[in-house]
């Protein structure tokens, strides 16, 4: 199913929910000028997430959301050459800048001065934690490795596609995505599509070591899109954009300023003598060619921007503790609200103080 064929099937479910659609994808995207949408004849009856939400729980629903996107096709992308690829550098001359990253995972040691630097960098709201590093173990050996998640930058963003008001978008100088804040309505579409799990709802005001943000929000577009977003609005990694309009500290993430073993390397993935290009290169000549490499669920279609140096964990893998505690960087604390919302009133009654 192509995005026109996706826009259009489920542009009446949009309308239903939001009373708007404008999904660049949507029937209506040449036509901004009308408020909401015109209806179109009713396609077969699909269940709302409001309904699905309502019948199943925020998790299971999300599981079959997902999953009926990419069974029907509408969150894969057009063929083509993949960035960092051999063919996708050749034609990286008619290929627009593609903000990424290569992690050597080889590297890694577990310290989690990357998490505590995005935490430092954008604000984030106690138990909010963009940059994630898990520490798991194979059955076959008791090595204790590491995966640092962070989001992706996919070139075929799900995120993008089922946001109703394009609030989370492609910046054209970059290619970063990114969330407006002022755009956002917090229905939590784009939480659901994501794959990997990098979206975080504000459920309270934002709030930090100090108190209320007070850090610039604005890139050099004079968009919102940095920093602990708003109360009801989504948040997520997306590469210090504010760093990344400025030409001295262009190329560089609060997380790879941060890390003590040089793991992390931003950059234009379209443009083989970017740093994280020159770095892959590097490392594969250092292996004779041999290097293991591999990008996050990229079956999927989504055509993740960040490339891992190192072997991807296995069906078998174990999460384990890590050499460094979250709890040691007190990095645990709220963070079953910040995931699943504040306790519901009823569930407070009675409760002990």
């Amino acid at each position: 199913m192509s995005g026109e064929e996706f826009g259009r099937r489920y542009h009446n479910a949009y309308l239903r929910e939001f009373g708007r659609d404008d999904r660049p994808d949507s029937p209506d995207a040449a036509d901004r000028g009308s408020e909401g949408g015109t209806p179109l004849p009713e396609p077969p009856r699909v269940m709302t997430r409001r309904e699905v939400l309502g019948a199943l729980g925020g998790a299971a629903a999300g599981v079959l959301f997902l999953g009926e996107l990419y069974r029907s096709g509408a969150l894969d992308g057009p063929a083509g050459p993949k960035p960092g690829s051999a063919a996708g550098v050749a034609a990286m001359k008619t290929t627009p800048v593609q903000f990424g990253m290569v992690i050597d995972l080889e590297r890694c040691d577990g310290c989690l001065f990357c998490v505590d630097a995005c935490r430092t960098e954008n604000g984030l709201s106690d138990g909010v934690l963009w940059s994630y590093v898990f520490a798991f173990q194979e059955p076959d050996d008791d090595w204790t490795r590491f995966l640092v998640r962070v989001c992706q930058q996919c070139t075929q963003a799900p995120c993008i596609k089922v946001c109703p008001t394009t609030a989370r978008h492609r910046r054209p100088s970059d290619g970063l995505v990114l969330t407006d804040y002022d755009v956002c309505i917090g229905c939590r579409y784009c939480e659901v599509a994501c794959p990997f799990g990098v979206n975080y709802f504000q459920w309270g005001d934002p709030a930090t070591y100090g108190g209320t943000f007070q850090g610039q929000r604005r890139d050099a577009r004079g968009v919102a899109v940095a920093g602990d977003p708003p109360r009801g609005v989504m948040g997520k990694c997306n590469f210090c954009p504010l760093r990344q309009d400025n030409p001295e500290t262009r190329g560089v993430t609060a997380c790879a300023e941060a890390c003590p073993m040089d793991a992390i390397h931003v950059g234009d993935m379209n443009d083989p003598d970017s740093a994280p290009n020159r770095y892959l290169a590097q490392r594969r000549a250092e292996s004779g060619g041999n290097l293991p490499t591999f990008r996050l669920l990229e079956d999927l279609g989504t055509e993740p921007n960040v490339i891992y140096i190192g072997s991807p964990p296995s069906s078998r893998a174990e999460l384990v503790e890590g050499p460094v505690a979250y709890e040691a960087w007190e990095f645990t604390e709220n963070r079953r609200v910040v995931l699943e919302g504040p306790k519901p009133w009823f569930r407070r009654i009675g409760a002990q103080p």
